[in-house]
């Protein structure tokens, strides 16, 4: 048994989930605040079907303009219990060749919200792009 403590807190990790499908996408107002979210059905270890809301916490991008190997290939603002973090989103391989996403949160803070660029682009970039 190992005596090394890990910190996982701000990190995580996504796998790819081949037999989920989102039933259904919206919006809703909670408390005067316009969310969205979606049903997703999955299988559950008894191959049942389960069905799970899950609530948007942020808008993401892909990485157009990588820096280097620790810039992330996915980023971007979201909410979490009403504090806002830069999210980065890396892919990754485990050593058996499972494919997944690194995760890693920043809480913004004034020093470090005008240079955020964990998307690849920055937001005024996408505006111009946008039509409306």
């Amino acid at each position: 048994m190992s005596d090394k403590q890990y910190d996982d807190e701000k990190k995580g990790y996504l796998w790819h989930e081949n037999d989920a499908v989102i039933e259904r996408k919206g919006s809703f107002v909670i408390n005067g605040v316009k969310r969205y979210g979606a049903i997703v059905k999955s299988i559950n270890a008894q191959n049942e079907p389960k069905y799970e809301m899950m609530m948007s916490i942020g808008l993401l991008h892909l990485n157009t303009d990588k820096k280097s190997d620790k810039t992330p290939d996915m980023g971007g603002k979201v909410t979490i219990d009403g504090v806002v973090y830069k999210q980065g989103c890396w892919a990754k391989e485990a050593n058996n060749g499972t494919p997944f996403t690194s995760l890693g949160f920043q809480e913004v803070t004034e020093d470090n919200n005008s240079n955020y660029e964990g998307a690849g682009n920055k937001a005024e970039d996408y505006s111009k792009k946008i039509p409306f």
